[in-house]
């Protein structure tokens, strides 16, 4: 494992209007092998954020929300102006359900309904990954816990989709040229988190098993692994609260 600064940390952003997700923060802190911070822009504003030493930040995890980046609610707009900031030095960043929504329109994408009547996708959802980052796993499928409405839609060509469904068309990306990702799908959900948005299975811990590992595998590159823009290869497979978007 690299050495970490003792200064070294990773912002875990959670964008949660009414209920903080912090049973997947806490999982995330067991699963990371630097300290991470969190931050509820949306409930407190942005002050935790900009309080943070730029030189401290080895990475940054935008979590999901019930809000819509079509809201454009004003916590919004200086949440992208913060992130803009880090994004010009080149720190990875990882985006999940809202955060990769986010992340997307950044580029240039327009997020939009991903399903007819406005149609909340709720349980597991199969990808098919094309030649992912090397952190995310040497594997060709993975199935992963969804909750959202909205889609990445017209992805610009700076982002590369390596992640795909029958369903949505942009269920994971990476920026060309710089260290930013995006999931659409929930890698960071728990059984609490299932619970609460009334997804019932009979055995979750092996379900969230492979979201899990690829969290592990971006954070161990934030501590200094590094997030390597070479291929994976191996064929393999794994078999009220807000509302994410």
């Amino acid at each position: 494992m690299p050495f970490v600064e003792r200064a070294a940390q990773v912002a875990v952003i959670d964008p949660a209007l009414e209920l903080p997700n912090l049973d997947s923060f806490n999982n995330l802190s067991r699963l990371s092998p630097v300290p991470l911070t969190y931050h509820l822009p949306a409930l407190y504003g942005l002050d935790s954020l900009r309080a943070t030493d730029p030189k401290e930040l080895r990475g940054v995890l935008l979590l999901g929300s019930a809000a819509s980046v079509n809201d454009r609610l004003p916590w919004q707009g200086e949440l992208e102006r913060w992130l803009e900031q880090v994004l010009e030095r080149r720190l990875p960043v990882l985006g999940i359900c809202f955060g990769h929504q986010l992340l997307a329109a950044l580029a240039g994408a327009r997020i939009a309904g991903a399903f007819p009547g406005g149609r909340h996708a709720l349980g597991f959802r199969s990808l098919e990954l094309d030649a992912a980052p090397t952190w995310v796993g040497a594997r060709r499928r993975v199935r992963l816990c969804v909750s959202h409405r909205e889609a990445v839609q017209d992805c610009p060509s700076v982002l590369r989709v390596f992640g795909r469904s029958r369903e949505v068309a942009v269920d994971a990306f990476e920026h060309r040229e710089l260290p930013i990702f995006g999931f659409q799908p929930h890698p960071e959900a728990t059984p609490l988190f299932l619970a609460q948005r009334g997804i019932e299975v009979a055995r979750p811990r092996p379900l969230l098993a492979p979201g899990h590992a690829i969290l592990r595998g971006f954070l161990r590159a934030c501590a200094g692994a590094g997030t390597d823009r070479s291929r994976s290869s191996a064929p393999s497979s794994d078999g009220g609260p807000d509302r994410d978007r």
